[in-house]
């Protein structure tokens, strides 16, 4: 059998063989080691927090009668530490009927209660108030990789000191510098000098398990990731860290020479629309003046599984009234579906004023901080699975604009976010060419076009 143990009661969740393992070696060094720091790294969606669940389950009932406390913290109150504080309920209520009376759970107000025992659920977030609160059985901290290393080690660390309570940080992977990353590569360097394998010889203080393993227990897991890993291309950030479970590069070029190469197509630019073809587009829209950025167009064509840049338009330091009547009529000429237009700051009006004209072809996006991040992620997809393509280079000045902008596009990450531009110069082509993208995402599967030759 895949699984550990069957459960015992209608809605006990099951630990799966990797889960019971990394189970069965926590509890271990919660109850026989002090002032540790374990480090727990599972791929997104594996089970970690049914882990977690099950280890302070087990703590709370182990201490009924002796008491002691379990601090439990995330990045926020809600929904991150509530979902774990559900969880905990959860299993405790399924399994209640096994215990006597006095060991029965109580849960209210982000705290749990077995006798004597309890587990309080705690926000990491910097703005929470949370002193005061002692850890004296564990502290465990959920999505370590997003809390503030500052604050926790300042408000949270503390609370395990009086009784030397282990601290076990929960998470996944990102760019090698969060309180995840150091104490996981700290773990690392200390398991790897122990006599022994782990778990047999010795209990290891880091705990990693791979997509893949994950993915012998649940098929339906792997089917999941493998997908993803088309979706997004196995060098791309998200599958990097969230699957592969290693560390993405915290800053650099924002693509690799691979991920440019695949980016060149071998198809002509197109003066014009040709029957059958279904189009969208990207507008980013620069000043006013004649050292302002550059306002972009650009046009693609969708296929079944590519957007194909077919066409691009530019102006600089042309007057708005005219840029727009400009802008307007290529995007008619064209015949396009859908216009992901920059809303940001003076575009606000200027993509307002097109969408009066153009109606609901026309989606303002504003640069929020995660709206930017999700069109740099879908701008690293697409060029790593090599469904975007340039138009072949035809020596114009539009032409080497877009291949320079993107060369010299920098990321880095900021949490979950992605981080990216060109801080040195302009980038007016590459925004153009990832709102063109998001504009074919948004308009959906391409009709099927019949009885024509591409151009």
């Amino acid at each position: 059998m895949d699984r550990e143990r069957r459960p015992m009661l209608a809605g006990a969740t099951v630990l799966r063989s990797y889960q019971a393992r990394v189970y069965r070696a926590l509890l271990a060094t919660v109850l026989g080691q002090r002032n540790v720091t374990a480090t727990v790294i599972f791929p997104r969606q594996a089970g970690k927090n049914e882990v977690a669940a099950h280890l302070t389950a087990a703590l709370l009932r182990l201490h009924a009668a002796a008491g002691g406390t379990v601090v439990a913290c995330a990045p926020t109150r809600y929904p991150q530490a509530d979902i774990g504080f559900t969880r905990l309920v959860a299993l405790l209520r399924a399994t209640d009927p096994l215990f006597p009376a006095w060991m029965q759970s109580a849960a209210a107000m982000g705290r749990v209660r077995v006798g004597r025992a309890e587990a309080v659920f705690l926000s990491g977030d910097p703005s929470a108030h949370v002193a005061g609160h002692t850890a004296s059985l564990a502290l465990l901290a959920d999505e370590a990789q997003e809390l503030d290393e500052e604050h926790f080690e300042r408000q949270f660390r503390p609370m395990a000191a009086a009784f030397g309570a282990p601290v076990i940080l929960f998470g996944t992977p990102w760019d090698g510098t969060t309180l995840l990353d150091k104490a996981a590569a700290a773990n690392r360097e200390r398991d790897a000098a122990q006599p022994g394998e782990p778990y047999r010889d010795f209990l290891p203080l880091h705990h990693e398990v791979t997509w893949r393993e994950v993915a012998a227990a649940n098929p339906a897991f792997g089917a999941f990731v493998r997908a993803e890993r088309a979706r997004l291309g196995a060098n791309h950030p998200l599958f990097l860290t969230q699957y592969e479970v290693r560390p993405a590069a915290r800053s650099g070029g924002m693509f690799t020479p691979g991920q440019l190469a695949l980016l060149e197509g071998g198809h002509r630019r197109l003066p014009g629309p040709l029957p059958g073809e279904q189009y969208v587009a990207g507008l980013d829209f620069g000043g006013q003046g004649a050292d302002a950025d550059r306002t972009v167009l650009t046009i693609g064509r969708v296929t079944a599984d590519e957007l194909e840049v077919v066409e691009h338009a530019a102006w600089q330091g042309v007057p708005y009234e005219r840029l727009l009547r400009e802008a307007e009529a290529v995007l008619r000429r064209w015949r396009v579906e859908r216009v992901a237009a920059d809303a940001t700051g003076l575009g606000s009006p200027l993509a307002a004023a097109l969408e009066r004209s153009l109606g609901r072809r026309v989606e303002p996006v504003v640069f929020a901080p995660r709206v930017k991040s999700e069109l740099g992620y879908q701008l690293l997809a697409a060029a790593e699975t090599g469904r975007l393509r340039l138009y072949a280079f035809d020596g114009s000045p539009e032409a080497a604009a877009v291949r320079q902008e993107l060369r010299a596009l920098r990321a880095s990450f900021a949490g979950r976010w992605l981080r990216w531009g060109n801080e040195r110069g302009h980038d007016d082509f590459a925004v153009s060419l990832a709102l063109c993208l998001r504009a074919a995402h948004s308009l959906g599967p391409p009709r099927v076009a019949v009885g024509r030759s591409r151009g």
